[in-house]
Parts: structure tokens; sequence; C-alpha cells
């Protein structure tokens, strides 16, 4: 199985007090799937040929503990499978043994001139 870890720093700017997606000042949901997206995204390049890229077609995400300001967060992306031009990943996000967030999310294949304005 293909994995890829990122570690990503808490800052202001991804708390939810900041995104506006809540008063918390804690890690931001948005931001979490964000780099969800982001680890997934890069593991997926190994699969593609030069004028492809992959876009997100579907995320189910659960948010279960924060993070503050000045944390290090893991994210984890794991190929769960390829199917064609679908790239399926589970992903998960840990502050040190702490799960803060699981994902399942599909990436699709496309060609990059299909995204092109």
């Amino acid at each position: 199985m293909e994995e890829l870890t990122k570690a990503k720093i808490v800052n202001e700017e991804v708390l939810a007090s900041s995104l506006h997606s809540g008063n918390a000042d804690v890690l931001s949901t948005p931001m979490t799937l964000a780099w969800m997206e982001e680890t997934a995204s890069e593991l997926s390049e190994q699969f593609l040929k030069d004028d492809e890229i992959t876009v997100g077609a579907h995320v189910t995400l659960d948010h279960l503990a924060p993070a503050w300001a000045g944390e290090v967060v893991n994210v984890t992306a794991k190929l769960k499978e390829r199917n064609g031009r679908k790239l399926s990943f589970h992903i998960e996000a840990h502050r040190g043994n702490t799960l803060l967030a699981r994902a399942d999310h599909v990436r699709v294949i496309v060609k990059k001139k299909e995204f092109k304005k």
C-alpha cells in the first residue's frame, strides 16, 4: 500500500476563529480537510502522465479532536484502491498519538487541458 505523511504546523491563519468556520481558537475543519487533500494529491502524482492532474471527487470526514496554535499535525494518506482513473484514499491526521481527524477521499485522474480556462 502506498502512503505519504506530511507534517503541518498549526498557526493563527488556520484556526477556526480566523477562517470564520467557528469561534474556537483551534485547527479548523476546512484546513484539516485541505491538508488531507493536499497529501492525497501529492501521493497521486506518481500515477500521473505529464498531461494529467487529479481532482477531488468525494470526501467523508470525521473531525474528532482539537489542535492548538504551535502544535504539529501529521497527516498520512494511504492509497486504498486504484480503479482506472479513480484513486481511493484513507487519510488520518494526528497530534502526537491523538487522532484528530479521519477521512475517506476519492480523487480522479483527468487531463490538465480539461481544467484550463
